[in-house]
């Protein structure tokens, strides 16, 4: 499969998977099929971004949308009920890139290397600071500058879908490798999720009041990206490996280009959904 039909692919996942997200009387396995749509996206980045010509573009297109998308985001949340829309793949996917180009410009010897990394670094502390924050003090606000911040810690997916993408990137080109690494990560990921790992950790130290470690812990495990409310052993995470059989066919050829289709597809398609959803409960 080339990376066009990899994509057109994980686009017919997302869709299914949002339509279970907005109408809920979709039936349920909407949302498993959906499971392997990121994965597939993000293998899809690292590959195409390892052969951009101009990343600087690239990343500036990105952000672009990362930021545009959080503005969505917003506004859409500003019309819910409560059920707040968190859709901003672009961030994810976008961390994933800048950590690859920084990761370029060191190996390369690039003479702002040390400054890039500096500044980068000051970026992010900056970003878990202030979303941090704003995250506990408001309910909606802090989508738009999720989009503006681009931090590797915010976005969908948290750190650990980030951390997926870069290394999907150094393993990209040997599918042993990415078997027996995509395979581990959705055991790791899954068991931990389901197992409620974070909140047990969580509920330990508050009993035992260790409340540095609890209050550090606490901070810590929602950024990574892991549950921390309580166990969910009902999540279907696991159902990300269903991606690995699709990315394991991926021929290492482009195929067709229609990049900016799936730029405006994203966006498009979440706000049509979120209209169309409204309008099915004002009939019903």
């Amino acid at each position: 499969m080339t990376t066009f039909s990899l994509k057109i692919l994980a686009l017919a996942f997302m869709v299914i998977d949002h339509i279970g997200l907005f109408f809920p009387n979709a039936p349920i396995w909407f949302r498993y099929i959906g499971r392997m749509s990121a994965p597939i996206f993000v293998f899809c980045m690292v590959t195409g971004f390892s052969h951009t010509r101009d990343k600087k573009v690239y990343l500036l297109r990105m952000y672009l949308f990362g930021l545009g998308m959080g503005g969505l985001d917003y506004i859409i949340n500003c019309f819910s009920n409560g059920d707040y829309i968190d859709n901003n793949i672009f961030v994810t996917l976008f961390s994933i890139a800048v950590i690859i180009h920084l990761y370029e410009c060191i190996r390369k010897k690039h003479p702002k290397r040390k400054t890039y990394l500096l500044l980068y670094i000051v970026w992010q502390l900056i970003g878990v600071i202030v979303c941090y924050y704003v995250d506990i003090y408001s309910d909606n606000i802090i989508y738009l500058l999720i989009g503006f911040m681009g931090n590797m810690f915010f976005n969908e997916g948290g750190f650990i879908f980030v951390s997926l993408g870069v290394v999907l990137y150094f393993i990209r080109e040997n599918k042993k490798h990415i078997a027996v690494y995509y395979s581990l990560f959705c055991f790791l990921y899954s068991f931990i999720t389901m197992a409620g790992i974070a909140p047990r950790i969580l509920t330990r130290l508050n009993y035992y009041h260790y409340d540095t470690l609890f209050y550090i812990s606490s901070f810590i495990f929602p950024i990574l990206g892991f549950h921390v409310i309580g166990i969910d052993r009902y999540s279907i995470q696991w159902m990300m490996i269903g991606a690995l059989p699709f990315i394991l066919l991926y021929n290492g050829k482009k195929g067709k280009s229609m990049k900016y289709f799936f730029y405006i597809f994203y966006p498009a398609h979440i706000l049509i959904f979120f209209i169309l959803s409204k309008v099915c409960l004002i009939v019903k």
